[in-house]
């Protein structure tokens, strides 16, 4: 299926709008720790009609096991500004 030239808006945006070869930003909440998954693992791991906004409360910290994450997926949806 090919991507749309355009960014997807945040609010509407799922798993299936993110673009290959890119990666999402991860930040731990308790810690600060980052960690940036390729698109294609989150497509492999999670349902593809998933909401971009909802995947926070998914992600567990690999340092301190804190459940919940702040999710920046702007660059992955086509925003390079």
């Amino acid at each position: 299926m090919p991507e749309s030239p355009r960014m997807v808006p945040l609010y509407i945006a799922r798993v299936m709008d993110l673009r290959i070869g890119n990666s999402v930003a991860v930040r731990c909440r308790a810690c600060g720790h980052v960690a940036e998954p390729s698109v294609v693992m989150l497509r492999e791991k999670l349902p593809r009609n998933g909401f971009v906004k909802h995947l926070g409360p998914q992600f567990r910290c690999q340092l301190c096991g804190h459940k919940g994450a702040e999710v920046d997926a702007r660059r992955a949806l086509g925003d390079y500004g």
